[in-house]
């Protein structure tokens, strides 16, 4: 069931008539239970066993939350077994494939584990004064917009809002369908059409070519942000939707002049959660020159481990954690010049090589024939000219309509916003490609 999907039409509108009616009478009990209840038939219908890793995660947070507030001696051993306890599946699943490969890691697990992890963790500092009920951390973990890919939301921001009656107030409605049908054509129009050409020219690396496969590395640095902005979009949306405001997980990152510009925009959620329970917690910034350095690429190396388990995502990371204390020993007036923005721009889309091949070997292979040939002749890629040229217009266009919304330069007025969005979904009707799932469920 996914939210480009008809079902999940159904059960949405099916679940807002039910939570509008009880949110309506003040029966946040029972509206939360029918969300929680909803929540859960969402990720079932993926796999009848996945709400048991849910409930499994849910049950440890819950009782770690509990024991943190009633005993002050021993709370570190408390926290630091809790957190062990909750990641054992996380660890089992995304790992045991490299011993296994009939195991498959099950979609959200890596979400809502950290998701799960921010409560034991702010319990433990403290920042939560006081745990939660248990249907309120159940909830927060489950919240079904949320649950599949994130944004990866903080417990003493979410459970609060979820405690009080929603607002449903129009102008949220209309807000949130907006930004949801701005995902939906973000994932279905752009993500899934790049995608048919990335996928056919990397299944072929022999005989692509450097020109070929530096195109794809462009094209795939795209699909991967239209993809996963595409879901965080459609989840703010469904949240808004609610009266729930969610964290927007990307903020035009392509359009950042420095690498650490570029991690406060993408993935914002997850950055945060590296930079407040991985990063401080090692010391921060306030250590010496080369403990920094160390905190820095251990970050790094983790966020690319946590994706998956092959030597491509180590080495994405390394790259990035290489580029982001690079970038700190070069000057300021270089790194504000146009010219140090196309390099970093240049390394990022070469990181993602590493992202999109499982392979390490496959993935030299690409970058050394980017830059050193051999530059065969350049083809349409599996497709007919005319698809190929629609698809890489289609691209232009988003990467029109991303610089007009990040310099605010659009037409203003009611008129030109409803057709605007009109535009929108005729566009997803005529482009759209169906039954795809998102990147990040891989991950």
């Amino acid at each position: 069931m996914l939210f480009t999907s008809f079902e999940f039409l159904v059960f949405y509108l099916v679940l807002y008539a039910l939570v509008y009616l009880m949110n309506r009478y003040d029966k946040v009990f029972i509206r939360n239970f029918l969300l929680l209840v909803g929540s859960y038939f969402f990720y079932g219908n993926l796999h009848e066993w996945y709400p048991l890793l849910l409930l499994y995660v849910t049950v440890v947070g819950y009782v770690a939350g509990k024991v943190l507030e009633r005993f002050s001696s021993h709370r570190k051993a408390v926290a630091g077994v809790s957190i062990g306890v909750s990641l054992c599946p996380l660890f089992f699943f995304k790992y045991a494939p490299l011993l296994n490969e009939s195991i498959w890691l099950p979609v959200g697990l890596s979400f809502f584990t950290l998701q799960s992890l921010t409560y034991i963790w702010d319990c433990y500092r403290r920042k939560i004064e006081k745990s939660f009920g248990l249907l309120d951390v159940a909830l927060f973990v489950a919240f079904f917009p949320t649950l599949l890919s994130g944004p990866i939301e903080r417990a003493r921001n979410l459970i609060p809002q979820l405690q009080r009656g929603f607002t449903y107030k129009w102008c949220n409605i209309v807000s949130g369908v907006q930004i949801f049908i701005w995902g939906a054509f973000k994932k279905l129009v752009i993500a899934d059409n790049l995608g048919q050409i990335v996928d056919v020219t990397y299944t072929d690396l022999e005989t692509a070519g450097g020109l070929n496969l530096a195109l794809a590395a462009l094209l795939y640095a795209i699909q991967i942000y239209a993809d996963f902005s595409g879901y965080a979009s459609m989840a703010v949306g469904i949240g808004r939707s609610f009266g729930i405001q969610l964290t927007d997980n990307f903020n035009f990152p392509y359009f950042a002049g420095t690498i650490k510009e570029f991690w406060k925009r993408w993935h914002i959620s997850l950055t945060s959660w590296f930079t407040e329970y991985v990063y401080i917690s090692m010391g921060g910034n306030r250590c010496s020159k080369w403990r920094w350095m160390i905190n820095i690429y251990t970050v790094f190396l983790l966020s690319g481990i946590w994706h998956g388990a092959t030597w491509a995502f180590v080495i994405w990371g390394a790259m990035h954690g290489m580029m982001y204390l690079l970038e700190r020993a070069v000057s300021d007036k270089l790194t504000h010049t146009i010219l140090y923005r196309v390099v970093m721009l240049m390394g990022v889309v070469t990181a993602w090589i590493f992202f999109r091949i499982p392979h390490s070997g496959d993935a030299w292979y690409v970058v050394k024939c980017i830059f050193a040939g051999p530059w065969l002749p350049f083809t349409a890629m599996g497709q007919l000219p005319f698809s190929f040229v629609g698809t890489i217009c289609l691209a232009i266009l988003f990467l029109i309509l991303e610089l007009m919304l990040y310099h605010k330069c659009y037409p203003k007025g009611i008129v030109w916003h409803w057709f605007g969005f009109a535009l929108l979904i005729c566009l997803i009707a005529i482009f759209a490609i169906p039954d795809n799932k998102f990147v990040y469920f891989n991950f």
